[in-house]
């Protein structure tokens, strides 16, 4: 019988969402298949393997395992870091497949988006994603299936282009100027090179067509429900649903109605920020292990911060997930990540705070698929 495993960050990112489609992965890589549906090409999901430790931001987080990704309607793309990546992931055969209108950033999107940053410094990863949204939202577009039609795509980004230059115009000067300066040496044509050079990488489908060919879906969730753009705090939000509404949305439309749905809620056993946004008021603590930490300080989203845990944001984020989800029956699961690095952490005691029952809760000690147990 066919599944779904949809992965849900509970607070504000970076909880391991790629060490969680890795390990799902793992359980059939043959008749997998990870479904991006929010979020975009902005991601960093980080999986590791004996071999390689790779950031994921434009191929699913079980591409090490050979399996496919699916990039619906909701997502963005960046196809010359596709060409990027795609290259560096050569020998892993990676495969995309992308919905005809799943959405383009281009680097018009990112320098507008820098620019208005450097001004507004809203914890942005500076990489065009809520930019690409906005535009749109205003009927702008360039869109997946764009891309195999050279022509289409030159006339797209001149609209683009004209459609920024116009909102530059109630723009202060700083952010005029810096957003030129960010396109000094940017040309059209290499990034319809790009577009050119990635189409071995992909193929054009709806998820409709996908269904017969694989038994496992694992929808990979991007950020955290305390970053949706409903449920979040404005102005630190993304322009994205990233509560379990979109992949819903997608099994109803897409996937058989007796399909099996589970949900692995993913938190780290401390509480983490990347970016301008607020925590709230919990104890400082002291990690160990985390030398490989993937999540740095860096120029547009700002430092890394963490702080304990808490259980009353879980539980927003729970209450609010379940909104999307009443009526279906799903199995739902709470896996705890880093609990290497904070030894004092009693999971017992949280768990005994959180208003959910889970039919299983496991726990990550290290950041391997093989360091993942059932507690």
């Amino acid at each position: 019988m066919a599944k779904c495993s949809l992965v849900i960050d509970l607070g504000f990112g970076d909880a391991g969402k790629g060490l969680t489609t890795d390990f799902l992965a793992s359980q059939d890589p043959k008749n997998s298949l990870v479904v991006r549906f929010s979020g975009g090409h902005q991601v960093g999901h980080t999986v590791s393997t004996k071999e390689l430790t790779h950031t994921f931001s434009n191929f699913g987080s079980g591409t090490l395992l050979a399996v496919p990704s699916y990039y619906s309607e909701h997502t963005t793309l960046f196809p010359p870091a596709i060409e990027n990546e795609g290259t560096f992931l050569k020998a892993y055969q990676p495969k995309l497949y992308f919905h005809p209108l799943a959405m383009i950033t281009t680097m018009y999107d990112i320098a507008f988006n820098r620019a208005l940053e450097k001004q507004q410094n809203h914890g942005s990863c500076g990489l065009g994603f809520g930019t690409t949204i906005a535009r749109n939202k205003e009927e702008v577009y360039v869109y997946a299936s764009d891309m195999q039609f050279e022509w289409v795509l030159k006339q797209r980004l001149t609209s683009i282009k004209k459609y920024y230059e116009t909102k530059l115009k109630s723009q202060p000067a700083t952010v005029q100027e810096y957003y030129k300066e960010e396109l000094k040496e940017y040309d059209d044509h290499d990034f319809i090179e790009s577009c050119l050079q990635i189409r071995p990488l992909y193929s054009i489908t709806s998820l409709s067509n996908l269904t017969s060919s694989f038994s496992h879906f694992i929808f990979e969730g991007s950020q955290g429900i305390l970053l949706d753009t409903q449920h979040g705090f404005h102005p630190h939000t993304t322009w994205s649903n990233t509560t379990s509404k979109n992949a819903i949305d997608l099994i109803k439309a897409h996937l058989n109605d007796s399909i099996a749905i589970e949900i692995y809620y993913i938190t780290r056993c401390y509480q983490t920020r990347h970016g301008n946004g607020p925590m709230s008021n919990t104890a400082k603590i002291t990690l160990q292990n985390n030398e490989e930490e993937a999540n740095v300080t860096n120029e547009f989203q700002g430092v890394f911060r963490t702080q304990a845990l808490d259980p009353e944001l879980i539980n927003y984020a729970l209450s609010y997930d379940a909104i999307h989800h009443q009526n279906l029956e799903i199995n739902k699961h709470l896996l705890i990540s880093c609990l290497d690095q904070l030894p004092s952490f009693d999971y017992q005691n949280f768990i005994r705070k959180i208003d959910f029952k889970f039919e299983k809760t496991y726990g990550s000690y290290g950041p391997k698929r093989d360091c993942i147990k059932e507690l």
